[in-house]
């Protein structure tokens, strides 16, 4: 992971000195005050409903709750409508990928073996990768240092279902997902550019669905709530 995150923020880092020009000249709009770019660490609560029905139609329901931390890397372009009103528009990443849930339960298939029954215990393990949020911010200067703002990011992700069940097949299974975050969060900024962000975000995913070859059909909704905390560098 380390060796990941420090991959990233070399190109990152990077970005701006080598596109300087282009920059410059492709931004040449009202409004237009700049790029930042930063990295940052966040901390989730993620909430997941599942469901799996067999065959023959029988569901089970359930809930878990978990938690998880992870890096981010942002980069971002800034506006200035007003005196004190101001819009930022930005992509974040995360990284690497993350395992967001991971579920055990105690199973019995009626119909495996010829004496009739097979206990065993299904583990189910979700995985998110290539994470990124594409969010605007419109943000209120309180002072020249500090500011408030809120946030609404549409989210983009890989999705991997890691199955083995007792009542079906084992599956691995991947699926792209999309989602919405919305948020509200404080920035402190600096004569040297540099500035600190802390931000809460809810996320809502869009509902996950798999199937295995023998029917079964599971179905997952994520929602995830967050604190995140960012440092970046405004060019």
């Amino acid at each position: 992971m380390i060796r990941i995150l420090k991959k990233y923020l070399c190109v990152l880092a990077a970005i701006p000195f080598l596109l300087a020009s282009t920059i410059s000249s492709a931004f040449e709009v009202p409004g237009f005050t700049g790029f930042a770019a930063g990295i940052g660490f966040s901390g989730a609560a993620v909430e997941i409903a599942g469901t799996e029905t067999d065959p023959e139609g029988t569901a089970v329901s359930g809930k878990s709750l978990e938690e998880l931390s992870h890096p981010v890397i942002f980069g971002e372009a800034r506006f200035k409508s007003a005196s004190r009103l101001g819009l930022t528009v930005g992509l974040d990443f995360i990284p690497g990928s993350a395992n967001f849930v991971t579920e055990s339960k105690t199973d019995t298939d009626l119909t495996s073996t010829i004496d009739g029954t097979n206990s065993g215990t299904s583990t189910v393990t979700g995985k998110m990768k290539n994470h990124a949020t594409l969010y605007i911010q419109p943000t209120l200067s309180i002072t020249d240092v500090f500011s408030v703002y809120l946030s609404a990011g549409y989210i983009l992700a890989q999705v991997e279902a890691d199955a083995k069940l007792v009542t079906s097949t084992n599956f691995v299974k991947r699926q792209v997902t999309n989602g919405t975050r919305l948020g509200a969060g404080i920035m402190t900024q600096h004569d040297n550019g540099f500035f600190v962000k802390l931000e809460g975000n809810v996320s809502d995913y869009e509902q996950l669905l798999f199937n295995t070859s023998e029917g079964t059909k599971v179905t997952a909704n994520v929602e995830t709530e967050s604190a995140t905390i960012l440092i970046g560098k405004a060019f």
